[in-house]
């Protein structure tokens, strides 16, 4: 199997693994952020961060020291280490899913990438030695890389992203802040992290300041094509709501539906379609605008929906959707600025 097919083959294993978890929760759960708290003054170190196990229960680990032999399976996470100016921490991380961000494309292209795509079996992750794991939380059972409890026996501390959990209702607060603030604790570098989060801050301001005062909320459906005549649709438990609320939008889609018909699809009737596009021909390369755009079209069955005929659509690559760092305020704006170009 090519490398492209084994990509689509993950981001659908994934949304079988995420949709269905999401569906079983009668009622949303939003506890409180983990709680991190540095235990002594000077250098910062031992310094605690409360995390997660796979069955997402708070679970503490405290640092020695800043980590410099990091392993990562979610590219979102290598993003947002990269950004950070933490490249020389990374020991090994998957390869991206789609092109990596422009800026931190030449940085992305010198980290080693490892064996196994997305998921690394243990013996390979033990080789290695790394002194912390940062990856999805359904990697972290027996079965998969190991249990966040066997690794911190060993030694070696654990980060789950915030994005990849299933029973917290994502919000920009506490899936990407949070990460990133606990990044600026575990590897000392909150001068840095603070500066960060204020700008994005600023920025997510202004964009809710733009449209604050908006009569009617444009409407939104989430879309992505799966090529083979199914459709999924990102509700509320996934952090592109949050988006589209910050956005001055409102996600139509209230239900997990995923690996659905087109006739599901078409009970919807948005302002707007977002589509979650992937380039099925080369995993590396997204797709422009007009590209996603003209696929998306070209789907007959689709063809009556208001917002195909009117080409309100809106282009963001899977791994913009499914990054859950630097990628988010940069997603924000732009799905801003689509709905209602006359307030930018």
């Amino acid at each position: 199997m090519n490398n492209a097919k084994l990509r689509f083959l993950y981001c659908f294993l994934w949304l079988i693994a995420v949709l269905p978890l999401a569906a079983c929760s009668q009622t949303p759960t939003t506890p409180a952020p983990p709680s991190s708290a540095a235990l002594s003054n000077g250098s910062g170190y031992p310094v605690r961060i409360e995390n997660y196990d796979a069955m997402e229960n708070p679970v503490p680990y405290t640092y020695k020291n800043s980590p410099k032999k990091v392993v990562i399976t979610h590219p979102g996470a290598t993003e947002l280490l990269l950004e950070l100016g933490l490249e020389d921490r990374i020991l090994s991380t998957v390869a991206p899913y789609g092109a990596p961000l422009p800026r931190l494309a030449d940085k992305y292209a010198k980290l080693t990438i490892m064996k196994t795509p997305y998921t690394p079996a243990q013996e390979e992750l033990l080789e290695m030695q790394p002194d912390l794991i940062i990856g999805w939380v359904h990697q972290f059972t027996s079965n998969s890389i190991g249990t966040v409890h066997t690794w911190h026996e060993r030694g070696v501390g654990t980060f789950i992203m915030h994005s990849t959990l299933t029973k917290t209702k994502p919000t920009l607060e506490n899936i990407v802040y949070t990460s990133i603030a606990d990044f600026g604790k575990i590897f000392s570098i909150q001068d840095k992290t603070d500066l960060y989060l204020q700008h994005a801050k600023e920025r997510v301001a202004h964009v809710e300041a733009a449209v604050k005062d908006v009569q009617q909320r444009k409407t939104v459906m989430v879309l992505q094509d799966h090529f083979n005549g199914t459709f999924s649709l990102y509700d509320n438990r996934y952090l592109i709501s949050n988006m589209i609320d910050l956005a001055g939008g409102k996600n139509l889609c209230e239900n997990p539906a995923s690996f659905i018909g087109a006739e599901k699809v078409l009970a919807f009737d948005p302002d707007f379609i977002i589509i979650v596009s992937s380039n099925k021909t080369d995993s590396m390369q997204d797709l422009t605008d007009a590209q996603a755009i003209k696929s998306l079209q070209e789907i007959n069955e689709l063809q009556s929906m208001r917002a195909i005929q009117t080409g309100n659509i809106i282009n963001l690559p899977f791994f913009t959707v499914n990054n859950g760092g630097v990628r988010t305020i940069d997603g924000i704006e732009i799905i801003a600025k689509k709905l209602y170009p006359e307030r930018f």
